[in-house]
């Protein structure tokens, strides 16, 4: 991965850490030497992912416990990873929360989680650490972990693809504002991707879905090649590209029509 071999001793922030990408993310920054602060809820999780990544590759790695959920969830972030003066260069907002099926299925509580976790959170996580990180001048990175529903909202999904688009949208304007900056902004779109998103979502992975499924450690090895291109919107895998490409050609409601059959085929409510 170029440019990274200058980056040993830098240090990363990622959060969702505890599984899935968030954990990858962690992985593979560790092989290349960045130093981690790894924030979730369960700390059991995280304590033993410190423990292998700082074993393996020598790495110093700070666990966060955090519920983003809490309006104060996203200072306490920051003031942890930035406590004693110490310096952030990459920030991975990777945290996220879903509930598959109709919008008035849950109680608002349950939206109201995943509006905090997916779109307030981050918000305010990315101001806290862009100041810092224009602050400090070193070249730092940003990647907000979204979807490829931010392209194409999808029916039983109404909050999470909601959420996604507004990342995306959030993550180009920033970009933007940011451009001849040492802080690089990136939003990542990944499509079905093997993690316990889909357990925690209400989702079963059919046979046919299995089919277009991609691994968190290829998701992951692709988005820091792009983050560090300097892309601003990244969708990895071909079959997820063309997934997001085809809406621009068709009418909108034939978008969410065709997106509906793919989702119910790929996956369905699980009992």
């Amino acid at each position: 991965m170029r440019n990274f071999k200058t980056w040993a001793g830098h240090r990363a922030v990622v959060t969702g850490a505890s599984s899935g990408i968030g954990a990858e993310y962690a992985r593979q920054l560790a092989t290349l030497g960045v130093n981690l602060v790894i924030a979730a809820r369960r700390m059991d999780r995280l304590q033993a992912l410190a423990l292998e990544l700082s074993s393996k590759h020598g790495v110093k790695v700070d666990c966060c416990q955090v519920d983003l959920v809490a309006p104060e969830g996203p200072r306490v972030l920051f003031d942890f990873a930035t406590a004693d003066s110490q310096q952030v260069t990459v920030l991975i907002n990777n945290a996220g929360l879903a509930k598959y099926g109709s919008f008035l299925e849950f109680p608002y509580e349950d939206h109201f989680s995943t509006l905090a976790v997916n779109s307030v959170a981050p918000t305010e996580i990315t101001y806290r650490f862009v100041k810092h990180m224009l602050a400090h001048r070193k070249q730092s990175y940003v990647t907000q972990v979204a979807s490829i529903a931010a392209f194409q909202p999808v029916g039983n999904f109404a909050v999470y693809s909601g959420t996604k688009g507004y990342l995306m949208y959030f993550s180009e304007s920033l970009a933007y504002e940011l451009r001849g900056t040492s802080v690089k902004i990136m939003c990542l779109c990944p499509g079905g991707t093997y993690t316990e998103f889909f357990e925690h979502s209400g989702q079963k992975i059919t046979s046919s879905g299995r089919k277009t499924m991609m691994s968190s450690e290829k998701v992951v090895r692709l988005g820091i090649q792009a983050m560090l291109a300097g892309k601003v919107i990244f969708v990895p895998g071909f079959l997820n590209q063309l997934a997001c490409f085809l809406p621009r050609l068709i009418p909108r409601h034939l978008g969410q029509f065709f997106a509906a059959k793919a989702m119910g085929r790929a996956v369905e409510k699980a009992s």
